[in-house]
């Protein structure tokens, strides 16, 4: 629903949203496809334009719950070579002339979750289903992943704490060695980190859903909390299936399962590696230091005394900016004296400007 809920189409909102609070309808999200996944500007399923309504034809891929959903929030283009500029959204009801589900895709887990492809031939999308226009479908889907990868890292915070209390009760009650396994310190340090694990895991994913429920951008925190808790899960998860030893490889036990379940949390919702790409993003382009510029650094010293200079904060000082020298004096050095680089590279660090 969260495209629908961020969408400027209020008569839409109130139609389907209430269908859906009072029906109890299902609704899906569909922005893959089978050739393409993380890269939604590389959308092929075509949107065209007739007259005030769009004629929508492609295949959508990977679409959790895309068997059982009555509506379907689908991102298309108008043109696959404008990339970005051209996505666009649309509300498609499942009975629609020209709407084909496929198969239930088999998985290697989650299983329970129904995942199928959906097959657009000519559907007519009328004007009052248009949830973005051409050229604001892009940034609903990326306003839409940052408030649903905080879902994300609770479901992996879910399973991992799963994981870590079966493993508890387990180290409590096997024998080895004599005594109960929980009495040698490697399998407590295992417990350890997997209790840090989760609870990190879960202070982050709670910071990423404040963020959204307050009506702040939650893009880089949520960003954060699905990178950190899908691959804390999968950690946790496999540490604790190897307390179990064999019994945890088998199908007796739940930690199989969840090992195949977890595996997906670093898949879908944006992989793990877009997730490091938008926070490096955001690292060396968006975030405000707290410290100093390293050429702004003036690191004074009340030892070596220049004469005829005043000590401490009251003396003159320049930095260089290639090795980080500081030189005290009313002006800079002809040269530096360790990296000889020439004067032009001290800058005038104290007093401050």
């Amino acid at each position: 629903m969260e495209p629908i809920i961020l969408s400027k189409n209020n008569k839409l909102k109130k139609n389907y949203l209430g269908k859906i609070l009072k029906n109890f309808n299902l609704i899906c999200f569909a922005t893959s496809e089978p050739g393409m996944g993380s890269d939604v500007s590389g959308i092929r399923c075509l949107a065209k334009a007739d007259g005030s309504d769009f004629i929508l034809n492609g295949t959508k891929y990977w679409i959790t719950n895309g068997g059982i959903a009555d509506y379907m929030t689908v991102f298309a283009t108008i043109d696959p070579e404008s990339q970005h500029e051209g996505i666009c959204a649309f509300l498609i009801e499942k009975d629609w002339p020209g709407v084909s589900v496929g198969k239930p895709i088999p998985k290697l887990g989650q299983r329970c979750s129904n995942t199928a492809g959906l097959h657009f031939k000519d559907v007519r999308v009328p004007k009052e289903n248009i949830i973005a226009p051409p050229g604001e479908g892009f940034v609903l889907a990326m306003q839409t992943f940052s408030r649903t990868r905080p879902v994300i890292g609770a479901f992996a915070v879910g399973a991992a704490r799963s994981a870590m209390e079966y493993a508890i009760d387990y180290v409590k009650k096997r024998r080895a060695f004599g005594t109960k396994i929980v009495n040698f310190q490697a399998v407590q340090f295992k417990i350890a980190e997997m209790y840090q694990k989760v609870e990190t895991a879960r202070l982050l994913t709670w910071k990423a859903a404040w963020e959204a429920d307050n009506g702040m951008d939650p893009t880089i925190s949520a960003s954060v909390a699905k990178l950190y808790a899908t691959e804390a899960a999968q950690e946790v998860v496999d540490e604790a299936l190897q307390v179990f030893g064999g019994y945890g490889y088998t199908k007796m036990f739940p930690l199989e399962k969840l090992l195949r379940d977890t595996r997906l949390f670093r898949i879908y919702e944006g992989t793990s590696e877009i997730q490091r790409v938008i926070l490096s993003g955001f690292a060396l382009n968006g975030y405000q230091p707290v410290m100093p510029a390293l050429e702004d650094l003036p690191m004074l010293r009340d030892r070596d005394p220049v004469p005829d200079q005043p000590a401490g904060k009251d003396r003159t000082a320049w930095r260089c900016r290639m090795c980080g020298h500081i030189h005290y004096g009313e002006k800079a050095p002809d040269a530096c004296p360790y990296c000889f680089f020439p004067q032009n590279a001290f800058k005038k660090i104290w007093p401050r400007l």
